[in-house]
């Protein structure tokens, strides 16, 4: 059976566009407006739908182990895996981009510890573009001016008894974040209140996050 059909074939009427699949004919239809009297709307290679630059959502996990002491933190106090060496240029978020220098929004952020003190930790996650230089653990938390200027975020947590260790939700956050250089973001810990850790304490970070292009 051929393509399309001729309404009241007998005198002369309208052709309609239709497609003969397996002897049965369906109707097509032009969706996307083009020049009248032409078809650019039936060709998905000269006229295609609009693709949507939105990725599907990611979850990247960031465990952070910090020394094995117990020396407490004073408010401000970087939190960090070494004393003397950290992992340079700052903890990272892997591909937060799709590509190199790729943009996301952060939705929200889980945050877990292995410690389960009297008093939980209060702290601040550093978000930035490129990496940066990573601050010894227990040290003042300090920043230069160029390296400040990469920073893209910044969130505050609060942890919460879970029973056996620690856990923070902060949701609704829409950080709109574009990476620099590559595909990835990084961050820094900093202390907001006084804390004593766990030797060895590992701090866990799940980032829920879109890729936007």
């Amino acid at each position: 059976m051929a393509d399309n059909t001729t309404l009241n074939a007998g005198t002369g009427g309208d052709v309609i566009g239709s497609d003969d699949i397996s002897s049965v004919k369906y109707q097509r239809v032009k969706i996307i407006h083009g020049v009248d009297g032409t078809n650019d709307g039936d060709s998905a290679k000269t006229n295609p739908f609009p693709v949507l630059p939105l990725g599907l959502p990611k979850s990247i996990k960031v465990d952070v182990t910090r020394p094995a002491d117990v020396a407490a933190y004073a408010a401000a106090d970087a939190i960090s895996d070494s004393t003397s060496a950290p992992t340079s240029g700052g903890f990272t978020i892997t591909n937060a981009g799709r590509a190199s220098g790729g943009s996301c929004i952060i939705t929200d952020v889980c945050i877990a510890s292995s410690n389960d003190p009297a008093t939980r930790l209060a702290g601040e996650i550093f978000i930035f573009d490129t990496s940066v230089t990573n601050v010894n653990d227990n040290a003042a938390f300090v920043v230069s001016d160029t390296e400040i200027k990469t920073c893209v975020a910044v969130i505050p947590f609060s942890l919460f008894d879970a029973g056996n260790n620690g856990l923070c939700h902060v949701s609704g956050l829409n950080i709109l974040a574009t990476c620099s250089g590559t595909a990835n973001l990084r961050f820094l810990l900093r202390a907001r209140n006084a804390y004593t850790p766990a030797s060895a304490e590992v701090l866990s970070f799940t980032f829920k996050l879109f890729q936007v292009d």
